[in-house]
């Protein structure tokens, strides 16, 4: 990084690092006076399926290596348990339990045992010929007809319907933990097909945890049954909910709903494969409204990128 300062603050990574070789290194330019320091990572289930993609290119005498260094990153983004010990056992160590600093010793994460559900999913994918996305399987598990089901006779399948509305709201974040342990795959044509982890989850092998995201502080306007404020990018993203609308000659809850809009500006999918995790978001208007959408994100990031430093 070229960067040989004692009172560094803050390491944030934009996005999956290389290793966690480079990991450690990157995060340990912080603090060296030995004052606190805080690291960020942000990440998201897709880079691991592009850094999956990119090893098809890789020499076979390194793939091991490198399939090895991703899993570790996997285990590493995933726990629920202490990274420090993490990435000290990576090393070699034998350290305690837990380190109490990191962000899962400071407030331990809720986590919840998804093996049933996933491999629900994973079953559905299987059935229904490892072509079609998330919004699909979720229709044919939570047991909707649509178009869609009736012309491929999905609703004939063994998986149709088998979820129960409990698991209805895990559906999704399943299927990103799935991606990110390589057990489900994108194919080129933006479905998903079984990966070489599945094999484990559907035999009872490997077991599943999720772990949940917080649950958000709900303001006294939403209480009341309003609209949840948005930021900056909710309302451009709605700016072009209004425009697509206009264009079409239908209200703007027929394009999407706001809670579709606010889940889009949390996730911030940088991809179709992204976006059609995103709540509320089918195939159709995957292929009708993605592109519109992502390049709406797309300029609300560069112009973040932008914004001036003052010292």
């Amino acid at each position: 990084m070229g960067i040989d300062k004692p009172d560094v603050r803050f390491v944030i990574h934009a996005s999956l690092p290389k290793s966690i070789e480079a990991y450690y290194q990157e995060t340990g330019r912080a603090g060296r006076d030995g004052d606190p320091a805080m690291a960020h990572m942000f990440w998201s289930a897709e880079d691991f399926a592009k850094a999956r993609m990119w090893m098809q290119d890789v020499e076979p005498a390194r793939l091991a290596g490198e399939r090895a260094r991703l899993n570790a990153l996997g285990a590493l983004v995933e726990t629920g348990g202490c990274r420090r010990a993490i990435l000290l056992r990576h090393f070699g160590e034998a350290p305690p339990v837990t380190c109490g600093n990191c962000d899962n010793c400071l407030e331990a994460p809720a986590a919840t045992n998804v093996t049933e559900i996933a491999r629900k999913f994973l079953s559905a994918v299987y059935r229904t010929g490892q072509s079609f996305g998330v919004g699909h399987l979720e229709t044919v598990l939570m047991g909707r007809t649509d178009e869609k089901v009736s012309k491929f006779a999905h609703d004939q399948l063994s998986v149709f319907g088998i979820a129960n509305a409990d698991e209805a709201r895990l559906i999704r974040p399943v299927a990103r933990s799935l991606m990110l342990r390589d057990a489900v795959r994108t194919n080129d044509h933006g479905g998903l097909m079984l990966g070489p982890e599945a094999r484990a989850i559907l035999k009872g092998e490997t077991n599943v945890s999720l772990i949940l995201p917080p649950v958000k502080a709900r303001s006294k306007r939403t209480e009341r049954g309003q609209a949840t404020p948005g930021g900056p990018l909710f309302d451009a993203l709605k700016a072009k909910r209004r425009e697509l609308a206009a264009a079409s000659g239908v209200p703007p809850y027929v394009i999407f709903h706001d809670s579709t809009l606010r889940d889009m500006a949390d996730i911030r999918p940088k991809s179709l494969s992204d976006m059609a995790l995103v709540n509320g978001i089918g195939r159709r208007k995957l292929e009708t409204y993605g592109e519109a959408f992502l390049s709406v994100i797309k300029e609300f990031q560069k112009g973040l990128s932008h914004v001036p430093h003052i010292d």
